[in-house]
This record gives structure tokens, C-alpha cells and sequence, in this order.
């Protein structure tokens, strides 16, 4: 199998569409870190950088932990009620038992203090699998034109 890289300026168009896709989906999310994404390009390469670390941990995810920062400090816990952060102080990190919610009461867990992950978003990989589906007419030209040649 024959590996053609596609010129840097067909990859810059893709890459600038990619990004565009990508700030649209941020934007329909409701999130506001559109502007740390830049294109990253160049011949054969097409690719979406960001500044922001916490976009990256959306993209791809992460696992379950358990938060042993938290032993022996007191945390403000935000409330979906809009009555300001209800305080608690971590301690028993991993252990079993009952943990006290904001407006929920008392619930058992199985480990206290246990973050419970990020599922992938993986939304800068769809931009860039939808900015090359966008342009397969100008991809398959370019082959074309590097197999006759012509470049």
C-alpha cells in the first residue's frame, strides 16, 4: 500500500475547517474555552492543539479515583439549588459509609470521596473526522494529481 501525505495547504484547509467544527460544538455545549484551540498543521498532518490542559481530560476522559487531597480539609460543595457551597470535611477517603449531600441527606457509598471519572467526549476527533469527510472530494483530487505527477 502507497502512503500519500497531502499537501500543507490541502491539510491547513482541513485542519481550519476541523477547528471551526470544533469551536461549534464548544459553543452548543455551553463552553467558553473555544478560543484556546489552534490548528496544528502541517504537510500530511492534520490536527486541533489547545492550550486549556481540562479540554484534553474532556476529550479523552479519565478514570475513577479516589480524591486523598481532600483528608483533613474543609471543601465548599457547589448546590444545583443556588443556595451558595454547603461545607464538609473530608476525612475516611476510600472508606465505606454514609456521606451527607447538600438537600439530599444521608446515602451510603462504597469508598468516600471517590471522583467518579469523565466519560471521553472525544469532540475534537469528530471535528477532524467531519472536516476530512467535508473535503474527500479535495482529497481524492490531490492523490490524483500526486499519482499522475503532477505535483
Amino acid at each position: 500500500m502507497v502512503h500519500i501525505a497531502i499537501p500543507a495547504d490541502l491539510a491547513r484547509h482541513i485542519t481550519d475547517r476541523a477547528v471551526q467544527n470544533c469551536r461549534q460544538d464548544l459553543s452548543g455545549r455551553g463552553w467558553k474555552s473555544s478560543r484556546a484551540l489552534a490548528p496544528k498543521t502541517g504537510e500530511g498532518l492534520v490536527g486541533i492543539q489547545t492550550s486549556a490542559r481540562y479540554l484534553m481530560f474532556q476529550e479523552q476522559g479519565i478514570r475513577p479515583f479516589l480524591m486523598r487531597w481532600v483528608e483533613g480539609r474543609t471543601l465548599p460543595l457547589g448546590c444545583s439549588q443556588g443556595d451558595g457551597p454547603h461545607f464538609r470535611k473530608g476525612s475516611h477517603v476510600g472508606e465505606p459509609g454514609y456521606v451527607t449531600l447538600p438537600h439530599g441527606g444521608k446515602v451510603w457509598r462504597q469508598a468516600r470521596w471517590r471522583h467518579p471519572g469523565i466519560r471521553a467526549n472525544r469532540f475534537m476527533q469528530s471535528a477532524i473526522q467531519k472536516a476530512i469527510t467535508e473535503s474527500k472530494s479535495e482529497i481524492r483530487q490531490e492523490v490524483m494529481r500526486a499519482l499522475r505527477g503532477e505535483l
